[in-house]
């Protein structure tokens, strides 16, 4: 068994290890993380009560996971985000007053930046979530009254009754 844990434990001090970070959260761990507080608890755990090596396995397996996953998703995130080149979109953001603010261009390229995929538009990068639709947003208009809106509780004397 130590030598299964010496392997964990030069693995961990790997160079190659990917890591999974979250571009929201500076608090999460990455897999060099995972793997160093699991060899801290085979190095501390009690001889007579000791770690199933069956459990870890499985973290380590849904660790891979979460990564494989979060690397598709950087990759479709992207991948759309290159898509948009060239075409018109309108993104929206808060002035100082709070007042929504919306801005109409093409895309003239993509990137990313502190890991979130962003745009150009009119010389200006909006993240991805600051896109409220490809192309133009139609103009707004007032909403309709409903006919239960007048004084006579509904009965509009102008229709007939169906």
């Amino acid at each position: 068994m130590s030598d299964y844990i010496g392997d964990i434990a030069s693995l961990s001090k790997s160079k190659n290890v990917a890591t999974v970070k979250s571009k929201s959260d500076s608090m999460s761990l990455n897999m060099q993380d995972f793997l160093q507080m699991m060899v801290a608890q085979f190095q501390n755990q009690d001889p007579e009560n000791a770690a199933s090596t069956t459990d870890m396995l499985n973290q380590m397996v849904q660790m891979s996971m979460i990564q494989a996953i979060t690397n598709i998703t950087d990759a479709v995130s992207l991948s759309y985000s290159a898509s948009l080149v060239g075409k018109e979109v309108t993104v929206g953001t808060f002035d100082a007053n709070g007042n929504l603010k919306e801005i109409v261009g093409t895309v003239t390229g993509t990137g990313t930046y502190n890991g979130s995929p962003v745009i150009f538009v009119n010389g200006e990068t909006y993240s991805m979530s600051s896109i409220m639709a490809v192309g133009r947003l139609p103009d707004s208009k007032d909403p309709p009254t409903s006919p239960d809106s007048g004084n006579n509780g509904g009965n509009n004397s102008n229709t007939k009754p169906t």
